[in-house]
Formats: structure tokens, sequence, C-alpha cells
């Protein structure tokens, strides 16, 4: 009886010994797959937060030099505009002594309304979109002053090739009046557009 009482104690320290072993096991294998994961959680939400600041970066950047290039934008606007405006001026100035425009300088002068509508077609590309209207309406406001000018030297033209005594006062009065207002237009368009670029260029990014 001893014996078998000796037996059953010993089984049941095994048993117990065994419990204890696979407990420990079982808990260092619980605690390993938490670190585990818990690394990977760290892992991903690190990689996120790079992410993050990559697009932030990026997105930055993208938005800085879209800045730059509107400003180049602007600027190129403002040249081709002064240059416009200057010949636009002597060519006022010679219909008014009732002196017609060549060819030649007919064409120059569409060079240039060219290369100013082409600078701001070009805002479209860039934006913003308050830019862009701007600079709509100021290309819009050159083509008509453009339009009147070549319309008074065809009626110009005319009058000296086809009548002996023109009226050529008449002539200048209608075509100075309509000159005027739209050159007072025009000038209000530009001064809108340096406005609105100053306003979005200085705007924080």
């Amino acid at each position: 009886m001893t014996i078998f009482l000796a037996m059953d104690q010993g089984w049941a320290a095994i048993l117990a010994g065994g419990v204890g072993l696979l407990s420990a096991v079982g808990g260092a294998l619980v605690g390993g797959l938490a670190a585990v994961r818990g690394a990977r959680i760290g892992a991903e939400t690190n990689a996120a937060a790079v992410l993050a600041q990559g697009r932030l970066q990026a997105t930055g950047a993208l938005e800085q030099w879209a800045r730059q290039e509107r400003q180049k934008a602007c600027l190129q606007v403002m040249d081709c505009y002064s240059q416009f405006s200057r010949e636009c001026a002597r060519h006022r100035d010679q219909l008014k002594e009732s002196r017609a425009l060549d060819d030649s300088t007919l064409d120059s002068f569409a060079a240039t309304l060219t290369t100013l509508n082409g600078v701001c077609s070009h805002l479209a590309l860039l934006g913003p979109t308050p830019i862009q209207i701007a600079g709509a309406t100021l290309r819009a406001k050159a083509e008509s002053l453009s339009s009147t000018l070549r319309t008074w030297n065809e009626e110009l033209t005319e009058a000296l090739a086809e009548q002996p005594n023109p009226d050529l006062a008449h002539i200048r009065t209608v075509w100075q009046d309509i000159l005027t207002d739209d050159g007072r237009a025009m000038k209000l368009a530009y001064h809108e557009f340096l406005h609105t670029g100053q306003t979005e260029l200085l705007r924080p990014l």
C-alpha cells in the first residue's frame, strides 16, 4: 500500500511538472506571438507614417514648383503686354496722323498679339482659376483693341485710295473714340490681372 501511495505521489509530481512545463511553454509561445504581432503593427505604423510624410513632402514640392511656374508665366504676360501696349500706342499715333499702316507693320503687330495670347493661354495649364480667368479677360481685351486698330487702318487705307478728298478728321474722331474705350478696357483688365496674380501668388501654400 505504501509503495502504491508513493507511486501515486510520484505520478502526481510528474503530471504537475508536465502541466507546469506546458503552461510555461504555452505562455512563452503566446508572449512570442504577441511580441511578433506588436512588432508587425509597429512596423506597419512606421511605414504608414513614412509614406504619409513622403506624400506630404511631394505635395509641398509640387505646390512650390507650380507657384514658381505661375510666377514665370505671369512675368511673361507682363513682358508681352508691355510690348503689345507700346506697339498699340505707336500705331494709334500713326493712324491719328492719317498715315496708314503697311503690311509689314501689321504682320509684326499680329505676331506680338499672338505671343501675348500664347502666354495668357499658358495660364490655363497652371491655374489657379482666378489667374486663368484674369489672363483670358486680358487676352480678349487685347484682341478687341487689335481689331479696332486694324479696322481703323482698313477704313483709312480705303479712304486714301478711293476718295479724292476723304474726310480724314471724321475717320480719326470716330475711331479714336472707339480705340480710347478699348484701350481703357484693356488697361483695366491688365490691372485686374496684376491684382489677381499678386493675391494668388502671395497666398500661403
